[in-house]
């Protein structure tokens, strides 16, 4: 009887083990076990959001404050997200601690409920941003990209935990991945989308596999084929982002985990080292930045986390100060060999010139790096926000500073304003002109409407982060040069042309806690109405040169 019970262990031990693991000629899973290491991270990480957790609506809350964001009605409250809480919900089951294990089953449903499951509506398989904000009465645009978002995190929950979901909420979960699938196949957005075409075909290509959808099989296939062939010819249309490269070199290695058939595996492990590639060629070690110019990036300074993904992804090599590893524990980078030395033993002073959109007219990215500072440009972009064209960072990983050059419409980025330059090593000469039907706040979403807008304040800012208003100086006249020097380095600038309808502007500094600048200011005062159609002249230019001091 004794070996009886033995074998029928055995076999049991191996059905369940066959149930947990999947594999065939294009997709594999397993449950997630984290070491030791990767809970006390993941622990760590997921702190905030315990503390952020409400039990009452079975989400995790945001505050906001004086908020702006394109997608949001909300500027002020208290408010539950979806995107956050089904993250939170993931990395409780990745944690494997039974204590949390209900909760993340009460979080999965709800945020699930809150999915739009009416096909006939454009949001079908959506999400909103918020618990308060619901698609059907929102009044800000609904943001598509939430089905590729919350899907990928409801693919971890249902690959990873298959053996502890209950059967009914197994079935909630495949019916939401398939609504948010079919939503990302029925907006198909083009290869030049970098982070969204990716994350979609990881969507598509593992949601037909899971469950057996042939014609979305076919989409994603032909998918990742298209976004190959595009990105081959042109590189990546969200270049150099310190945001946006980073999410798609983290969707890529969920494809290099999952996806197993050869020739897909081919396509993405040229896509990953391709995106390393572009980090590697821009990262200016003695700042630890990583040198513009920047497609999309949300903030001026590399995030912190950046350095323990470096190190990771060296096998320990890079060394550089981070005091929080990133939460995103399941998530493995490897930097491939050949793209070390530019981490390790860069050579300076070079130039790196990127073809980064390669139809007429072409956008060429331009860096300059040395042993003092990093220079780059891109001779035609926007002052979006989260647009970096002209970026210059100095210092140490421990202290860095950066310039940033803006275009501020009521203290906010002007997206209307266009970037044009031309850039040989340390010297710049630069435009900035306007757009008709260019975006107020967002390049797209708030357009223009025949030019018009209605401005209290429109100023050109130099921007100095991390650097004491001591530091800055005013020239003598509108148009006089004048430098600025910071840590042994001179920065000169010269106004060669500034109008717009006709104003007289003035120079000004000021300062906050996280930056100083100089604004060259072409109006402040009441509310005024401005038509760029009916202006002669709306343009501003400036020449620059870095240089080290006394050289």
């Amino acid at each position: 009887m004794k070996i009886i019970h033995t074998v029928l262990l055995l076999l049991t031990t191996a059905t369940l083990t066959l149930a947990q693991n999947y594999r065939d000629t294009h997709i594999r899973y397993e449950p997630v076990e984290l070491t030791a290491e990767e809970k006390k991270i993941l622990l760590e990480s997921v702190q905030d959001d315990h503390k952020k957790y409400d039990p009452a609506e079975k989400m995790i809350t945001s505050t906001l404050k004086n908020y702006y964001q394109y997608h949001t009605d909300a500027t002020d409250g208290i408010l539950h997200q979806t995107r956050g809480s089904l993250r939170y919900a993931a990395n409780l089951l990745d944690l494997n601690d039974p204590q949390y294990e209900q909760r993340a089953f009460d979080i999965i449903r709800k945020t699930i409920s809150l999915q739009d499951t009416v096909r006939a509506n454009k949001t079908h398989g959506i999400w909103p941003y918020y618990l308060e904000e619901p698609l059907a009465t929102k009044k800000s645009p609904a943001d598509w990209n939430w089905a590729d978002f919350l899907g990928v995190s409801l693919l971890d929950i249902y690959m990873g935990h298959q053996q502890r979901l209950p059967a009914d909420l197994k079935e909630t979960i495949k019916n939401s991945l398939i609504r948010a699938a079919e939503s990302i196949q029925k907006r198909n957005v083009g290869p030049g989308y970098t982070n969204i075409a990716i994350m979609g075909t990881y969507m598509t290509y593992m949601t037909s596999r899971l469950f057996d959808l042939p014609e979305m099989q076919d989409y994603a296939e032909k998918r990742l084929q298209n976004f190959y062939d595009y990105t081959l010819e042109n590189g990546y249309t969200e270049y150099n982002s310190p945001t946006y490269t980073r999410v798609a070199l983290d969707e890529l290695v969920r494809m290099k985990d999952h996806i197993v058939d050869k020739e897909a595996k081919k396509k993405i492990d040229y896509l990953y080292d391709l995106a390393w590639d572009m980090v590697a060629r821009h990262f200016h070690k003695p700042s630890g930045q990583w040198a513009g110019p920047h497609s999309r990036s949300y903030s001026s300074l590399i995030k912190p986390d950046f350095y323990a993904i470096l190190d990771e992804a060296s096998g320990g090599k890079i060394k550089l100060p981070y005091t929080q590893k990133r939460g995103e524990v399941k998530i493995e980078h490897e930097i491939p060999q050949k793209l070390l030395p530019y981490f390790l033993d860069p050579k300076y002073p070079r130039t790196e010139r990127d073809v980064l959109k390669v139809d007429d007219p072409q956008v060429i990215g331009t860096s300059y790096l040395t042993e003092k500072y990093a220079l780059s440009t891109a001779n035609r972009s926007s002052l979006w926000n989260q647009r970096r064209p002209f970026l210059a960072y100095w210092g140490t990983p421990e202290q860095p500073h950066y310039l940033q050059v803006r275009m501020l419409h009521d203290d906010y980025d002007f997206s209307a304003a266009d970037f044009y330059s031309d850039q040989k090593e340390n010297e710049v000469l630069a435009a900035v002109t306007f757009s008709t039907n260019g975006g107020d706040k967002h390049i797209s979403i708030d357009r223009l409407q025949e030019g018009k807008f209605k401005a209290k304040d429109l100023r050109l800012r130099f921007e100095f982060g991390k650097v004491s208003p001591d530091e800055m100086t005013l020239p003598s006249s509108a148009d006089a040069p004048f430098t600025i020097d910071v840590d042994g380095l001179q920065f000169s600038i010269l106004l060669y042309l500034a109008e717009f309808d006709g104003l007289k502007g003035n120079w000004e500094k000021g300062s906050d806690t996280d930056a100083a600048w100089v604004d060259y200011v072409l109006y402040s005062g009441g509310e005024k109405d401005f038509d760029l159609t009916a202006m002669n002249e709306a343009a501003l230019g400036f020449a620059f040169q870095l240089t080290e001091v006394g050289k």
